[in-house]
């Protein structure tokens, strides 16, 4: 049971969706709770386009560096984390 949970979790499609998802409720947080005006639309929109990048690269390079989930995982929490800084001004 446990090993296949690891396995599951060491999947990248699994990793990038996770990062995506947990993207997307700390954005819709701030947007709600923290930030004077919500985020738009289209700045909500850009880490799931770097996952939707990332799953077009995998399946182009499969095993080169580039597709290294951890490298797209950053980027989606470094886009997340510029979106909400940009949008505290």
């Amino acid at each position: 049971m446990i090993k296949k949970l690891k396995e599951f979790f060491k999947s990248p499609h699994i990793q990038i969706a996770l990062a995506t998802g947990v993207s997307i409720v700390v954005m819709a947080y701030f947007s709600k709770r923290v930030l004077p005006e919500p985020i738009g639309y289209l700045p909500m929109a850009i880490p799931p386009f770097i996952a939707l990048v990332y799953e077009n690269v995998l399946n182009k390079h499969k095993k080169k560096k580039v597709a290294t989930a951890w490298y797209w995982v950053i980027a989606i929490f470094a886009a997340t984390v510029m979106i909400i800084v940009l949008h505290s001004f």
